[in-house]
């Protein structure tokens, strides 16, 4: 049997059947493990403070099947508002995991404008890699950052994620998987600006994401 000429293609047929390799022979000793509903994220992040909190449609929630997400806008002491989204899968072993913001945006009429993944600082030191993700859509544009939280990882590859599981089943017991996306519209064509407050939100929201997945 030939490869498919997409090396992506190939590689994530290659990592989807270890997947359900490393699954159907280590299932029985999965743990899955038991979080706080989302709903219970704090409501200030940093100097952000929770404004609303917003249900899915039921259509979007049969789409995705998350098994508990978190969609909440957060304001800042400057009056920007941004959408905090993740969307948490306790196992992967099902089958079901997150879709990427790049396939999900384009499908809602969103153009893709620019793609590129950025190392960010955290608070108390080291990086964690995002994918930053500039859309427009009826001449409104935002600012998508979102990552792949695989186990205790940060991830900005869906791949990697995916590749990540393995080890963390075998090690841990777990496959729990999340996706964490953040949207900032653009003001005033302003991208540099509402990069960089989409940067920050996620400086201060990635130790409380790690903590409430722990």
């Amino acid at each position: 049997m030939k490869l498919p000429k997409n090396k992506s293609v190939a590689i994530a047929i290659l990592i989807l059947l270890a997947q359900a390799g490393a699954y159907y022979t280590l299932s029985a000793k999965e743990v899955v493990p038991q979080i706080l509903p989302w709903s219970e994220f704090p409501s200030r992040v940093g100097g952000w403070r929770a404004l609303t909190d917003m249900a899915m449609d039921d259509a979007v929630i049969a789409e995705l099947k998350p098994d508990d997400y978190l969609n909440r806008n957060y304001g800042s002491p400057s009056g920007r508002v941004l959408n905090l989204f993740v969307g948490y899968f306790s196992s992967r072993r099902d089958g079901r995991a997150p879709h990427s913001p790049e396939w999900c945006l384009p499908g809602a009429g969103w153009k893709s404008l620019s793609t590129r993944v950025v190392q960010i600082d955290l608070p108390a030191g080291g990086r964690i890699p995002v994918n930053e993700y500039v859309v427009e859509k009826t001449g409104q544009r935002c600012v998508v950052i979102y990552w792949y939280h695989q186990g205790q990882k940060a991830i900005a590859s869906e791949l990697g994620a995916q590749l990540y599981a393995i080890p963390d089943m075998v090690m841990h017991g777990r496959t729990d998987t999340s996706l964490v996306r953040i949207v900032t519209p653009v003001a005033m064509d302003d991208v540099a600006q509402a990069r960089e407050a989409g940067f920050e939100f996620a400086r201060q929201a990635y130790p409380l994401i790690r903590e409430h997945i722990r």
